[in-house]
């Protein structure tokens, strides 16, 4: 900042002296020597700056054009990342979009193999069902048959006793009764 401050100052003595010493310029004609001195001073103005402003110059142009560089690589450097990164995103996206139609026709798939499943168990649990009931409704009817089979059993025994009692006497009724009573035992063994 101050190399730059008297750099300026320096220049503005050298290029315009008049305001320099706050003199007025006169009304006629110069001299060779005055011109003789403001080349000196001129030229010794441009030694200075090329002596010593010239380098820092072209260092700080130096500098600022590989700052510059540096920046526009890294720049680049981001931009091309930028595009793989949404390379990567879009290839992500049309992978997705793949993975969610699979995932869709395996759900799709497998709720159709899981209702398969769940018909034939179904099918067979009414199979199971049919079979319990058509034993179960054989068992019943065997049961209530031996039950109607019991009981008119007993119901015969009783009334062919009063029969017996009432019409016959004890040795036609215990006859009748042994062929009964074998009658319905050979009935009651019969399936």
């Amino acid at each position: 900042m101050k190399l730059r401050a008297a750099t300026a100052a320096i220049l503005s003595v050298g290029l315009c002296p008049a305001l320099a010493f706050c003199a007025e310029a006169g009304a006629g004609g110069g001299s060779w020597l005055t011109l003789m001195f403001f080349a000196l001073n001129f030229a010794g103005l441009i030694f200075l700056v090329a002596f010593f402003a010239a380098p820092l110059i072209s260092k700080f142009f130096r500098d600022r054009a590989s700052a510059l560089r540096e920046t526009l690589r890294r720049l680049e450097d981001d931009a091309r990342r930028a595009q793989e990164v949404a390379d990567q995103a879009a290839a992500r996206q049309a992978r997705l979009a793949a993975d969610k139609a699979a995932l869709a026709d395996d759900l799709r798939a497998e709720s159709a193999r899981e209702i398969g499943r769940m018909r034939e168990l179904a099918r067979a649990a009414i199979e199971r069902i049919k079979r319990d009931v058509e034993l179960t409704a054989a068992a019943a009817a065997e049961s209530a048959r031996r039950q109607t089979r019991a009981r008119l059993a007993r119901v015969a025994t009783d009334l062919a006793r009063k029969l017996i009692v009432n019409n016959l006497d004890a040795t036609d009724q215990s006859r009748l009764i042994e062929d009964f009573m074998e009658r319905l035992r050979r009935e009651v063994a019969k399936p």
